[in-house]
């Protein structure tokens, strides 16, 4: 065989194995964004039950709650068992605070990885935890309220909590001193963070006082796992 033939060989060679290589990579890419369209309606489908859930057990407590203070009319228990039920997020609570905004980058992210330009679980966690350091009585996100047991959890790309997927943008609602928690929020770590991550990925936080805040209470499963009398014996 001549060498203009082994080059004509080499050639076609070289050729169907690239185009086998572009062919498998794109059957590899169709088959993780059917994968991942899957995965979207999963999450879909899980959040739509989970709301329906929600009503309907907020539809048995709320029946509960009126056979219960019923029940209780004129008993100085009622007056305790409510003042634990605020404590513990199980009622609504109302009264001024801040309403804190805090949202994904817009356009293109500028380091190429759209993870850099998105609120994570740990920003979120740490807006939570700085709220409450600074004397906040209550939280919401997205309406959802904060209680002892509550975590924020990071779930592919989305954030969990209280096993409902949240999305941006994030709108914080927290009871309290409004002036303590606008300008405490401003100078905190999340503050300081914010500006830097503002300015380098385009993440937005914007944090207002508010006179008039109502909280939901939380509408979730509890599961009690110990309790304790006012003088510590289980």
């Amino acid at each position: 065989m001549g060498v203009k033939a082994l080059v004509t060989v080499g050639a076609l060679l070289t050729g169907f194995l690239l185009a086998a290589a572009v062919s498998a990579g794109r059957e590899a890419q169709r088959a993780q964004n059917a994968r991942s369209a899957e995965l979207v309606a999963l999450i879909g489908a899980r959040q739509q039950r989970t709301d329906e859930l929600a009503a309907s057990l907020e539809a048995v407590r709320a029946q509960l709650h009126a056979t219960q203070t019923q029940a209780a009319v004129g008993l100085p228990i009622r007056a305790e068992v409510a003042r634990m039920e605020a404590a513990s997020g199980l009622s609504a609570l109302r009264g001024p605070g801040l309403r804190l905004r805090i949202d994904d980058a817009r356009g293109a992210c500028p380091t190429g990885r759209p993870e850099d330009c998105r609120v994570q679980d740990a920003d979120l966690q740490l807006a939570v935890n700085t709220l409450f350091g600074l004397g906040a009585e209550a939280i919401t996100i997205n309406g959802e309220r904060i209680i002892a047991t509550t975590a924020i959890r990071n779930a592919g790309g989305s954030v969990l909590m209280n096993y409902r997927v949240l999305v941006a943008p994030y709108e914080i609602e927290a009871i309290g001193d409004p002036s303590r928690l606008v300008h405490g929020l401003r100078s905190s770590k999340l503050g300081r963070d914010f500006r830097v991550w503002r300015d380098t990925y385009g993440l937005q936080l914007e944090a207002k006082p508010a006179q008039a805040l109502e909280l939901p209470p939380y509408t979730g499963s509890l599961r009690l796992q110990a309790a304790a009398t006012p003088g510590g014996q289980r």
